[in-house]
C-alpha cells in the first residue's frame, strides 16, 4: 500500500473494536483489527540517457549540502545530554525548541550563510525524535526506563548499527575510492533495501494480529537507515536511493499501528494518564513529528524534470497532511487537553511559511536559478 493514499481513507480504515475492557496489567492482551499499514513503495527506477544530438541543457544552480564527515554524521546520535532529570522525551522536545526558535526568527530574507546551521538544527531533532521513537517501542516491549533503557538504547541498538554499517563501509570501500556515508549510494541503498524487508515483515505481522510484533520490526526498520535523514543526504541521493520515499513512510505505518493498539483498548487504559496510554500517545506524537521536521527539498523536486510525476506528488504535503490528522486523532483517544498556541504549532500548521519545508524551499528559492 503506497503513502499515497487519500487521507480520509486512511483514517478510516483505523477500525474500532465492537467493544472496549479494561484488563489487569500483569495479563494485559489486546485485541485489535488491523489493516494493512501503508508500505514503502518501490524506489523509482533512474536513468539518464545520453542523446548525442541533444542539446545540453545548462544544471540549475541549487545550494549545497554541507559536506559531513562520517564522525559529523554520527555526532548527533550520540549526543544523548547526561545530567540529571533529563529524559528521552525532554532531548527532544528541546531540539525542537531550538529549531523552531530559529525558524521563527529568520528574516524574510535569509542570509544564504545561514542555510548550513538550518540543516544541522534539523539533524539534531531528527536524530533526538528518531531516538525517541525507538525508545518508546523498547518501553511498550518491556524495557525499563533507567539504565536497562541507557545500555539496550545507546550500547546495543546505536552501538551495534555504528559497529556493523562501519564494517560494511569499510568493505565496500576497500578497493575503490572511498566517499563519505552521505554520498555512498551504494551503502545507503542497501540499508533502505534492508528496511524495506523488515517493513513488508511487518505489514505480515498487522495481518496477523501481532501488533507489538510488528511495532517491533518497524522499529527495526528505522534502525537500519540511521544514521541519515533527508537534512544529511541531498535530494538527489535521497530520491535515487529510496531513502526518502521509506524513511517517512515507516514513520506513519508507526503512527497508524500505535492509534489502531489505542483504539482497541478501554477508556481507562486509552488516556494519557495510564502509563500504556501515555506510552502509545508519545510514540504516535514522536512519529508525526519526525514528518513534519523533515526538510524534504520541495523546490528541487519541483525543478527536475528527472523526477517521476509518483515522487514528486508523494512529497508535496500528503504525507505532512496525514501526520497532522494522525497527531489529531491520537489526542483525541489520549484525552489530551488543547494546549495554547506555541512556536511549534505555528511551524508545523503546513499553510505557514514557518514549516521546515517551507523554510528550505525559501532558502532555495531565493539562492538556486
Amino acid at each position: 500500500m503506497s503513502i499515497l493514499l487519500n487521507t480520509a481513507t486512511l483514517i478510516d480504515n483505523i477500525t474500532k473494536p465492537s467493544s472496549s475492557y479494561c484488563t489487569d496489567k500483569s495479563t494485559e492482551y489486546i485485541d485489535i483489527i488491523i489493516v494493512s499499514a501503508p508500505s514503502s513503495p518501490s524506489s523509482s527506477s533512474y536513468s539518464t540517457r545520453e542523446d548525442p544530438d541533444a542539446t545540453p541543457r545548462p544544471h540549475p544552480r541549487r545550494l549545497t549540502i554541507p559536506a559531513l564527515t562520517n564522525e559529523q554524521l554520527w555526532e548527533p546520535w550520540f549526543a544523548y545530554p547526561s545530567r540529571p532529570q533529563m529524559t528521552l522525551h525532554r532531548w527532544a522536545e528541546g531540539n525542537k525548541s531550538q529549531l523552531d526558535m530559529f525558524i521563527h526568527n529568520l528574516p524574510s530574507s535569509s542570509p544564504e550563510s545561514l542555510y548550513p546551521l538550518f540543516l544541522t538544527k534539523c539533524r539534531s531533532t531528527l536524530s533526538a525524535l528518531k531516538v525517541l521513537v525507538i525508545g518508546s517501542i523498547l518501553l511498550i516491549r518491556g524495557v525499563n526506563h533507567g539504565q536497562q533503557m541507557g545500555k539496550i538504547l545507546f550500547g546495543r541498538v546505536l552501538g551495534d548499527r555504528y559497529n556493523d554499517l562501519m564494517s560494511f563501509y569499510g568493505k565496500s570501500s576497500k578497493f575503490i575510492s572511498r566517499l563519505p556515508l552521505c554520498d555512498d549510494e551504494e551503502v545507503i541503498r542497501k540499508s533502505v533495501e534492508e528496511a524495506k524487508v523488515l517493513q513488508i515483515r511487518a505489514n505480515e505481522l498487522f495481518a496477523y494480529q501481532k501488533h507489538e510484533a510488528a511495532l517491533e520490526h518497524l522499529g527495526l526498520a528505522i534502525i537500519k537507515l540511521i544514521p541519515w535523514d533527508t537534512a544529511s543526504l541531498s535530494p538527489e541521493v535521497a530520491q535515487r536511493t529510496g531513502f526518502a520515499e521509506i524513511d517517512q513512510s515507516l514513520f506513519l505505518s508507526i503512527a497508524m499501528v500505535s492509534i489502531s493498539i489505542s483504539e482497541t483498548l478501554s477508556p481507562c487504559h486509552k488516556s494519557h494518564l495510564s502509563i500504556f496510554g501515555s506510552r502509545l500517545y508519545r510514540l504516535t506524537k514522536a512519529s508525526c513529528d519526525y514528518i513534519s521536521y523533515s526538510p524534504i527539498s520541495k523546490h528541487h523536486i519541483n525543478q527536475n524534470s528527472e523526477y517521476n510525476d509518483s515522487f514528486a506528488e508523494t512529497f508535496q504535503g500528503k504525507e505532512e497532511e496525514l501526520a497532522f490528522e494522525l497527531e489529531k486523532i491520537a489526542s483525541e483517544l489520549a484525552e489530551m487537553t488543547p494546549s495554547s498556541p506555541s512556536l511549534s504549532q505555528e511551524n508545523r500548521d503546513i499553510t505557514s511559511e514557518k514549516t521546515i519545508r517551507n523554510t528550505r524551499n525559501r532558502f532555495e528559492q531565493a539562492y538556486c536559478s
